[in-house]
């Protein structure tokens, strides 16, 4: 099969002639149809680790192609989307209904340290082994997952807006109606208008903000949130001068970002980090001004958003149109043209294009 080999760490990507092992005991062969490209799959090896050579890509969907013994829930040709963050459904977190804070989630790093004798290796060029990056390598024309790792999905979603739900959808609107708790009439601002941003200015709308600002350095990307409902947009210079807004969510979580959303935010209001900052990045906060003015400081890890529950909300957002998510997609592209999309991507010219593997 087809899939995009990354080589070298931030190396360009590589199509290649692929060997996916098959499907075992409770797992699942998903024939990949649509895939999003996120900045984490074009960081992952540079900055959070992620060895080479390596598949990456986590925002994707298909349908099943083949089932390994013992499941009896699926059945092939169903549409499904990729669950990067898979949970078990038993520990205290899935339990009392936060499945994106699993306890027993996993990731490559845990199967390059061979604990629970896990293996990111399902993939192989010419006998060589190959990383299943994020456990999930959506860049590809297959991939094998658990069942868990499985979500169906009703067949009338078109697969490039399923895609955008596998990451950048619920990531963004749920760090707004989820972590940071935006209520009617609040004053909000979202600091980095990428796709989980500008997912995150959706969302407010979804729940009600009134005044809201989007910060941007890139002129068209301030635009582009403008187009789908903020209020005002600023230059990180210009958002440096506002006080007193009730939310501030900073989906770049740069130190220097996570700053400029605390002095923004008033007494009592509320900073939300969902940006996935680097890992040795460290924030200096005063431990007085934090108990002085009594503002809550969150994360927001995949939005705070439990696919499981939260799908049927997200779609139905969708189907409504409350949920433009089709505005945010440029187009698609042939998997081939995976180093022009990511072109694209990071030079702020598109927000989306969606890779297709059909």
């Amino acid at each position: 099969m087809r899939a995009a080999v990354q080589w070298t760490a931030g190396g360009a990507f590589e199509i290649a002639d692929v060997t996916l092992a098959p499907p075992g005991p409770g797992e699942v062969t998903v024939r990949l149809r649509a895939a999003g490209v996120c900045a984490t799959d074009l960081s992952l090896t540079t900055v959070f680790g992620q060895p080479t050579p390596v598949v990456p890509g986590h925002e994707g969907v298909g349908t099943v192609e083949a089932l390994g013994d013992g499941i009896t829930d699926l059945e092939v040709g169903r549409h499904v989307l990729v669950l990067w963050v898979p949970s078990c459904g038993e520990c205290t977190p899935c339990r009392r209904g936060d499945e994106h804070l699993c306890s027993r989630r996993t990731s490559t790093a845990d199967a390059r340290a061979a604990k629970d004798g896990r293996s990111t290796h399902q993939l192989s060029v010419a006998g060589r082994p190959v990383h299943q990056g994020m456990n999930t390598a959506t860049f590809a024309e297959r991939t094998v997952l658990p069942r868990r790792a499985v979500l169906p999905i009703p067949a009338d979603v078109p697969f490039p807006v399923a895609a955008m739900l596998g990451c950048a959808v619920p990531t963004g609107v749920g760090a707004a109606i989820r972590s940071a708790r935006v209520a009617p009439g609040d004053t909000v601002a979202v600091i980095g208008t990428g796709a989980v941003g500008l997912n995150a200015i959706l969302g407010s709308i979804v729940a009600g903000a009134a005044r809201l600002v989007a910060v941007d350095p890139t002129e068209r990307r301030r635009e582009a949130a403008l187009a789908l409902g903020a209020t005002e947009a600023m230059s990180p210079a210009e958002f440096a001068e506002q006080r007193d807004l009730d939310v501030v969510i900073d989906a770049v979580a740069q130190p220097a970002t996570v700053l400029d959303a605390w002095r923004a935010t008033r007494r009592g209001g509320t900073v939300t980090v969902v940006g996935a900052g680097r890992p040795d990045d460290v924030v200096p906060l005063s431990a007085y001004e934090l108990f002085h003015d009594d503002k809550k400081l969150t994360g927001s890890f995949h939005g705070g958003i439990s696919m499981r529950r939260d799908i049927d909300m997200l779609v139905g957002l969708w189907r409504t149109g409350r949920l433009p998510i089709e505005k945010l997609i440029s187009g698609t592209a042939d998997l081939q043209e995976i180093n022009e999309v990511v072109a694209a991507q990071r030079d702020g010219i598109v927000v989306r294009t969606i890779l297709t593997m059909a």
